[in-house]
Order: C-alpha cells, then structure tokens, then sequence
C-alpha cells in the first residue's frame, strides 16, 4: 500500500520537474535567442500586453487593462506568440465600416482618411489606406488602415477614429445600414 502511494507521488513530481525544466529551458533559449525583450507588446492566447519581464521560468506582461499576466516560458516554444513591435516599434491598425449601397465611394474614401488625419497617436509619416473590401449583404465593406505609435493605445485611437467616421457620415448623409432580411410568406 505504501509503495503504490509513493509511486503515485513520485510520478506527480516527475511531471511537475519536467514542466519545471521545460520552463527553464525555453526561458535560457529566450534570452540567447533574443527573441522577446521587455517593452515588447506581444499577443498570447488572443491577450495583448506589453512585456514588464523576463525571468528563467515565466515572462511579465501587463495587458491593455492593466492586469498582470504570468507565462510559463514553455508556452512561447509550442503555441504561437505574435510579437508586434518585433520588426517595428509602430503597429498597423484597422477600422472597418460597412455604408449603404447606392453610397458614393469616392466621398467615403475621402471621409475614411480625413478621419483618421490628426488623431493624436497615429504616425503621420506612413500613408493611410482605403480599401474597399467588399459588397457584403447590406453593406459596400470597407477598411481604413493606419500606424500607430504606440499598440497598447491602439483601442482608445481606433474608438476616437469609429466617433470621427459616424460623425463625418452623419454629416455627410451617408449612411451606416443594419442588416436587411426580405421575408417571402407562402400561403
């Protein structure tokens, strides 16, 4: 009775060391490696942070809601990390919008950039992007895409760019439709 006990105990430990060494070993990989430094706003199971830390067995990293998160180093070496300031120190951003068929094009491109123009935090040195997406259902489909200076920020920017659109089309009369459904009744 006893042996079966501390076998079960034993293989408890086992696996325990081994997820502590794969800790160990990813965190020593890490930092020869470089491939994550702190300042570095990285996207872990959909969650995006800025990296405050890195330790041997588990990497820091505040999210944009100022909570900490703690990450065992292991989980770098098999799920996929999207690191976004790794090239680049500035993100690229979107805003997308559907407006109503029979609406002029040319004039929501138009509006689409002049609204994202001067909003504190986007980088004015790269070129804005219009692209027309697509027709969907009830809506022409389009997205306006820009750089930001800093991604943590990148909610408050694109929240302060949706308000610039939804006015400028108030303005403009151009409208913003919601999904249309024709019901046939058979008798």
């Amino acid at each position: 009775m006893f042996l079966t006990a501390s076998a079960a105990v034993f293989v408890g430990i086992g696996f325990a060391l081994q997820t502590f060494f794969q800790d160990i070993i990813s965190g020593i990989l890490m930092i020869l490696d470089q491939s994550l430094h702190v300042g570095d706003i990285i996207e872990v199971d959909g969650k995006v942070g800025q990296v405050t830390e890195i330790k041997l067995r588990s990497t820091r990293m505040k999210t944009r809601n100022d909570r900490i998160m703690i990450i065992p180093n292991n989980k770098f070496m098999t799920d996929p990390l999207f690191n976004w300031t790794q090239n680049s120190k500035i993100n690229r951003e979107q805003v997308s919008v559907g407006v109503a068929y029979g609406s002029d094009v040319n004039l929501v491109k138009k509006i689409l950039e002049q609204c994202v123009e001067g909003v504190n935090g986007v980088v004015t040195t790269k070129s804005i992007l219009v692209l027309f997406e697509d027709f969907g259902d009830s809506s022409l489909n389009f997205s306006v895409y820009f750089y930001v200076q800093n991604g943590m920020e990148s909610p408050i920017i694109q929240s302060e760019i949706r308000f610039k659109i939804d006015e400028a089309f108030r303005r403009n009369k151009i409208e913003i439709p919601f999904p249309q459904r024709d019901i046939h009744i058979i008798n």
